[in-house]
């Protein structure tokens, strides 16, 4: 009737776009720290270039601070001044040694915070840190508002962060950044904070660090590194307002190509994810455009480029992309996202079989990704838009292969509907109610779960599963009260509980569509199946007000010969013929081959009940003019066959008496039947076929008055071919019987006949004499019925015929008293 068509998964399979490149995989990763040395006074250094973690180096302004010269130089300062001299010297040991006397002689002298921070320097170049450490950490807590503070502070973050010891780092760096007058040593400070809070996952803190670096514009080499740090932490944090600009600054400022290439390419995603394909690819074609691009970035790359343009919906571009480039494109796990996409973009512009190519090339050489799970599905989405023979099979294949790695995912419960609307769309509806109760209906896309469960209600009802269609039936009207759907539902119900014999609850489900959904295609079904259920039920009356109904409200309904035919019957069970006749003849116009044998047999049995032999006899003879091989009950023909008898249309009545006999089994069929059609036959002068049924009606054994009639009957066919002996022997036979009566006189007068006949023949053969002694044996034969008995068939008919043979004997005399006699007592005789 109305199941939804599978075809229409189509659309109904489609997942939302995803993304291959994420921000997430370009976010700032934490990486085991490397090991930062903390080397002699050094040029500030340059920003180190992306991908290699920075190493937390000194500057220029952190070296040893030199001793001011006292105003008065007291014994002290010589012994300062006797250290210093090894310390430039780099004789480390006696540099260290002499500081240390200067601190145990003069431990609240003037250089006491210089002398402890060149013991750390010497001890620091010697590569014993831990002791330099002591005396920065000394210098640090004793004297932080010295001028060596900062440094000591600089070096300390320094050692400590190599020692993993990134809390502490970040608090010397902290405390150098305060605490130096030089902007320099407070930007890099300030970046190798950053760095601590980066490698202790404090994403908030780093920021705000990476923040006051990027705030000066001028004469700072960190701020590219820094930009770059801050608009991954932003990625990371999906936080795309925010570090798009950053990329977008350093793609037009830097002066580094390696960062413009970095950078490039994190813009580049972040116009993706804002659906801003056109400037996506763009930055994508820049970054493949520089030599600087890493290969790993390289490939991110091409991916992005195909990637915008699928995302943008430019599907011949991602193929022709593909082409262009398919030998340089990455051969890693990247490009079988590739793939997917390409694969996507061929079945988007419904080249299926290039898609399902595509989708193979996954399955074989990426085949334990995720994207050749994916790639499985949609191949076998392709083969359902294809409507390939073996659907059946590539669903139940692919289920088997992924079902214990993804028992739960939405592509096995839309692989195992593809194989049930497969089956369904076949008319295999046992095999599709089989694979609809393996879906899982809750991992569905919420829009293809009413039409699921709709189809499976209607496949269960047709595979005669009556009961589970009423409950899945049930439940789609339950759960989807307002749904296109929910009449045919109701409806579809309405069969499966008709089918179930429960035709109460049927009959509610089809009055419940008639009265809620005078509108829809259901009602127009629910019309016509309460007429049906009112014929069960025998209920003639209910059965002619449906489908009037279904003929008033759906006059171009196709249900119109089973409408009529169910009026006629419904009238025909009333007794109401008159109606019932033009209802059924309307069905057998309509529908011919539908509805011509049991209409006609209706309409049959009305002229029947009405005893109009006319109409009848044209019911009948209509009827197997069309079905020539037709059956009308035989005691109608019986009735019909006689009554066209008692009316002396002997012809018809021959024809449908003949209809109602069993030649090769006589004794099938009634006898009287056979009494009559043999009668009828006679009268036809179709002596053969007279005899031949009055020796059946003969065979019946019948009494010896019927016996005696159709003797009579068989001997004047028996005349009429001129076989005078077996004619008379007939007569004769039983004339041993009947003594009186009309039947007397009618054997009388066939041996009269009988005898006149042969002396017709006698005298055409020239035996003049013999045949008048046949003709007087006629009138003697003639002379009972005559003149003995009265009967106004019979006597007049003698009377005629003795004057004939009385008149060929040479009796003029005689012949003319006969003639007088039937002109006196029947003057209106004609001869036959």
């Amino acid at each position: 009737m109305f199941p939804t068509t599978t075809r229409s998964h189509a659309p109904r399979l489609l997942p939302a776009f995803f993304c291959l490149v994420t921000l997430s995989s370009l976010a700032q990763q934490p990486a085991p720290p490397r090991a930062l040395p903390v080397p002699d006074d050094a040029p500030v250094p340059k920003a180190v270039p992306v991908g290699q973690p920075p190493k937390a180096q000194p500057v220029t302004d952190v070296a040893a601070p030199k001793a001011l010269p006292p105003k008065t130089k007291g014994p002290d300062d010589d012994m300062f001044d006797f250290a210093t001299l090894a310390y430039d010297r780099s004789e480390w040991a006696m540099a260290a040694q002499s500081y240390a006397k200067y601190l145990q002689q003069y431990p609240s002298g003037r250089q006491v915070a210089d002398a402890l921070f060149r013991i750390g320097e010497c001890y620091k170049n010697q590569n014993q840190l831990t002791k330099a450490g002591g005396y920065y950490e000394e210098v640090v807590n004793r004297y932080p508002t010295s001028e060596g503070a900062p440094s000591a502070a600089y070096r300390l973050g320094a050692m400590l962060f190599n020692d993993s010891k990134f809390a502490d780092s970040a608090k010397y760096f902290a405390f150098c950044e305060s605490k130096t007058k030089s902007t320099p040593v407070r930007i890099a400070s300030a970046y190798h904070k950053s760095r601590a809070y980066g490698m202790l996952g404090d994403k908030e803190k780093q920021a705000a660090a990476l923040t006051a670096v990027i705030a000066v514009k001028t004469d700072n080499q960190f701020r590219e590194t820094a930009l770059l740090t801050l608009g991954s932490i932003y990625l990371g944090q999906d936080k795309r307002a925010e570090a798009l600009p950053i990329f977008d600054e350093l793609v037009k400022t830097s002066t580094d190509r390696a960062i413009i290439a970095e950078a490039s390419i994190r813009a580049a995603v972040l116009y993706a994810e804002l659906k801003k394909p056109d400037e996506s690819i763009a930055m994508f074609e820049k970054a493949l455009r520089m030599p600087e691009t890493t290969p790993q970035n390289r490939s991110i790359s091409l991916v992005g480029i195909i990637q915008a343009l699928y995302a943008k919906g430019d599907y011949d571009g991602v193929i022709d992309y593909y082409n262009k480039n398919t030998e340089i494109l990455p051969q890693d796990e990247a490009r079988a996202k590739v793939l997917l996409l390409v694969g996507h973009a061929y079945r988007i512009r419904k080249s299926y079989a290039r898609a399902v190519e595509v989708y193979l090339m996954i399955e074989q050489y990426h085949p334990d990704t995720e994207e050749a799970f994916d790639a499985g599905y949609w191949k076998l989405y392709c083969f359902y838009l294809l409507n390939d023979k073996d659907l059946g099979e590539f669903s139940t294949a692919f289920i088997a292969r992924h079902a214990k790695k993804h028992p739960d995912h939405e592509y096995l419960a839309l692989a195992r509907l593809i194989r049930a609307d497969f089956y369904f769309n076949k008319g295999d509806y046992q095999q599709a109610a089989l694979s609809y109760n393996e879906v899982n209906l809750e991992k569905l896309p919420e829009k293809l779960r009413p039409g699921t469960l709709f189809n499976m209600g209607w496949a269960q009802g047709e595979a005669g599963r009556h009961q589970e269609a009423v409950g899945t039936l049930t439940r789609f009207i339950n759960e989807n009260p307002n749904h296109e759907l929910t009449p045919k539902a109701y409806a579809r119900r309405g069969l499966a509980n008709r089918d179930a014999r429960d035709l109460p609850k049927a009959k509610a489900d089809f009055e419940h569509v008639t009265k809620e959904f005078p509108k829809s295609d259901a009602c127009e079904l629910s019309w016509l199946q309460l007429g049906f259920i009112a014929m069960e039920q025998k209920d003639p009356k209910e059965t002619v007000n449906a489908f009037e109904t279904l003929l008033k409200k759906f006059p171009t309904t196709t249900a119109a010969p089973q409408a009529y035919y169910g009026i006629g019957r419904g009238n025909f069970d009333q007794k109401i013929y008159d109606k019932a006749v033009p209802a059924l003849r309307r069905s057998i116009e309509l529908d011919s081959k539908g509805y011509l044998e049991k209409s006609s047999q209706l309409i049959i049995l009305c002229d029947y009940a009405r005893q109009n032999a006319d109409n009848l006899a044209k019911t009948i003879d209509s009827y197997l003019q069309s079905k020539p091989d037709g059956q009308v009950p035989p005691n109608i023909l019986k009735w019909l066959g006689l009554k066209l008898y008692s009316s002396d249309d002997f012809k018809r009545a021959a024809r449908f008496l003949e209809l109602a006999v069993t030649p090769q089994n006589p004794e099938n069929t009634e006898p009287i039947i056979w009494n009559y059609l043999g009668m009828a036959q006679f009268h036809n002068q179709k002596y053969d076929a007279s005899i031949q049924a009055t020796d059946n009606f003969l065979k019946s054994s019948p009494d010896s008055a019927a016996r005696a009639r159709a003797l009579l009957t068989k001997g004047r066919a028996q005349l009429g071919k001129g076989l005078f002996d077996e004619a008379d022997q007939a007569a004769q036979d039983a004339l041993q019987v009947v003594k009186d009566g009309k039947l007397q006189a009618e054997l009388l007068t066939l041996e009269g006949d009988i005898y006149a006949a042969q002396g017709d023949k006698l005298a055409a053969e020239g035996q003049k004499d013999a045949a008048i002694v046949k003709w007087k044996s006629a009138a003697a034969k003639y002379a009972v019925p005559s003149q003995v008995f009265d009967d106004p068939d019979v006597t007049p008919d003698a009377l005629y015929k003795a004057a004939q043979v009385l008149e060929k004997a040479g009796d003029s005399a005689k012949a003319k008293q006969m003639m007088d006699q039937l002109k006196q007592r029947y003057p209106k005789y004609q001869p036959k």
